[in-house]
């Protein structure tokens, strides 16, 4: 054949090679996603939109993965990317819609092919893959909020709940009248099995109570991770904003047992110099008196946070949020239960040990 023949073939053939790399075969076949993708409550933040190809989304692969602390790494000569945990790795490939998962246990590797419900594309050089398949294929629970548009992710056992808002305030009611709500409640399965969640759970009941609905610990979670992606790290003004209330002082600012407000809380202190016993019980039965929903007790010396709901002549009665075992429960027995039954209590800690009581309205 003569050489500007060859020529002009080789042109072509370059030519349509180039149409069928994958930064250019997908340029046009996607549509947007409008909606947001969350992750146990916090939206993830992608440098490229989410896009959607014949009904599913796809996210950017890199973010997707550091949800997950999963490493990334990526192959120029397959087209494919990489997955890692300490668990499993997951690779996919651009135009091919194969998932290969191998799961990572000591010197023993097991691999398993996964049908992928759209193939994963490579657009302006960034690696999109189907986010429902990766997050099923990590362990984690996916599904479409048809309200919002929104994907939520739920991982660790972190769980979406969006009915016990909408939900009788009387189905969490317990006999004293009172809210209650403990930290390894199945109903919730905070992450952890709850552990550190006695404040957030505690913002629960005492809310649900004030406002008169249902105000579930998943609620208030949900209100922290927006701040730092920890549901039991409590941010109290964005919590009360976000339930329609506020801090109010727990004790008559009259009170000889008033001891001023801590800023950060919202809480009232009490005026106990002495730490003596009988003046936190006094401090705690006038904070109820003007508080008869409750009020939220917080100890410093140990970390945790109680709703006292009642007394009983100098017996103050609380809710205790305490998780009372590392597995997801249906009952707990810390319910109206005296000082003395409660983690503080048990832990030898003097009621007089109060940092600060707060209150809402």
């Amino acid at each position: 054949m003569h050489k500007k023949a060859w020529s002009a073939l080789f042109t072509v053939f370059i030519v349509l090679t180039v149409l069928w790399l994958p930064g250019a075969a997908f340029a046009a076949d996607y549509d947007d996603f409008d909606a947001e993708v969350l992750y146990n409550g916090r939206q993830l933040r992608f440098d490229n939109a989410p896009i959607v190809v014949d009904g599913t989304a796809l996210v950017e692969a890199r973010t997707l993965a550091k949800a997950f602390g999963a490493s990334v790494k990526w192959s120029s000569n397959t087209q494919s990317v990489k997955l890692t945990t300490d668990k499993i790795a997951l690779v996919l490939e651009a135009d091919w819609d194969i998932m290969t998962k191998t799961s990572l246990s000591g010197n023993d590797e097991d691999l398993e092919k996964i049908a992928l419900a759209v193939a994963p594309r490579i657009i302006d050089d960034v690696a999109y893959v189907p986010v429902r398949d990766v997050v099923k294929a990590f362990g984690a629970k996916v599904e479409w909020d048809s309200d919002t548009g929104n994907i939520l992710i739920a991982a660790g056992g972190y769980r979406y709940n969006n009915t016990p808002a909408a939900s009788p305030l009387a189905d969490f009611r317990s006999g004293s009248g009172h809210t209650f709500y403990f930290q390894n409640q199945s109903d919730w399965e905070l992450p952890g099995y709850g552990s550190g969640y006695c404040w957030t759970v505690s913002y629960a009941m005492l809310i649900s109570d004030v406002t008169g609905r249902a105000v579930t610990p998943v609620d208030v979670a949900a209100v922290n991770e927006k701040k730092s992606g920890d549901g039991s790290y409590c941010y109290h003004w964005d919590i009360v904003k976000a339930f329609g209330v506020d801090f109010v002082p727990a004790l008559d600012e009259n009170s000889a047992y008033y001891g001023g407000r801590d800023s950060n809380s919202g809480g009232t202190k009490i005026k106990n110099a002495n730490k003596d016993e009988s003046v936190a019980i006094e401090a705690l039965k006038e904070a109820l008196n003007l508080h008869p929903e409750g009020v939220m007790v917080r100890y410093a010396s140990y970390p945790h946070t109680m709703v006292a709901v009642g007394y009983d002549g100098n017996e103050i009665y609380f809710n205790e949020p305490m998780q009372i075992s590392r597995k997801y429960m249906d009952s707990s027995s810390k319910e109206n239960v005296p000082f003395e039954e409660t983690c503080v209590g048990q832990r030898g800690i003097s009621i007089a040990e109060i940092t600060f009581i707060q209150a809402l309205r």
